[in-house]
């Protein structure tokens, strides 16, 4: 019957196999080793991470100001809703609350300005097609 059950043989592995070569690529191709890294490449990863930095930093002043804004604007709101008061302002809201309307006041001026050029150019063309 089954002579010897505890010594096992291990196979010969022929390395010149198709299956060697490509299961030996694939470990290579997936396993972490850790390169060699010349100063050149140091150069280069360091300015991409003070490129990245850079551009984090610019991000986070974009959220900043959109925040800015935003509470501005919501702080216009209440306050035209009347749920908020003048006396209950800082100094400081209610120079930027001016600044705010001044703003808005003046891209008003020029959208209305675009319009009646528009109407005049269209009034125009209407009576020379006339």
């Amino acid at each position: 019957m089954k002579e010897n059950t505890q010594d096992k043989m291990l196979i010969e592995v022929n390395e010149n196999s198709i299956f060697y070569r490509i299961k030996k690529f694939f470990r290579s191709l997936f396993s972490k080793k850790e390169r060699n890294i010349t100063p050149i490449e140091n150069q280069v990863i360091a300015t991409q991470e003070i490129a990245n930095k850079r551009k984090e930093s610019f991000e986070q002043s974009i959220k900043n100001i959109e925040n800015d804004e935003t509470r501005l604007l919501k702080l216009q709101k209440q306050y035209r809703t009347g749920n908020i008061k003048s006396t209950d302002l800082t100094r400081e809201q209610i120079i930027s609350l001016g600044k705010l309307y001044d703003s808005q006041i003046s891209k008003l001026k020029k959208s209305n300005e675009i319009r009646k050029q528009k109407l005049l150019e269209y009034r125009r063309k209407l009576q020379a097609d006339n």
